[in-house]
């Protein structure tokens, strides 16, 4: 049984697609300051690569957003900046 104040599944808020480790940095600053995820991985069919699809509680979304900012700037890291270098921006 879910507590009240956690989110269910539906209500987290999609924060973006990361390498494996840009994920692991960014979940344990979340786990850190306590902020609520959720971590899926995700193969793709076009490529061996997996990336990691991770999602907050949109309570905390600022709060994502500004640790996201310190670890990579204000770029978002995804999988084509960290596949392609053409496309890197951190």
């Amino acid at each position: 049984m879910e507590s009240k104040d956690q989110p269910t599944e539906d209500e987290f808020f999609l924060l973006g697609s990361y390498s494996p480790h840009e994920a692991a940095k960014l979940l344990e600053c979340f786990e850190k300051d306590g902020i609520v995820f959720r971590a899926q991985t995700v193969r793709h069919s076009y490529h061996p690569r997996m990336t990691v699809a991770i999602s907050v509680d949109p309570q905390r979304a600022g709060d994502a957003d500004k640790i996201h900012q310190e670890l990579f700037g204000d770029g978002l890291p995804n999988y084509d900046s960290s596949f392609f270098r053409e496309n890197r921006n951190v």
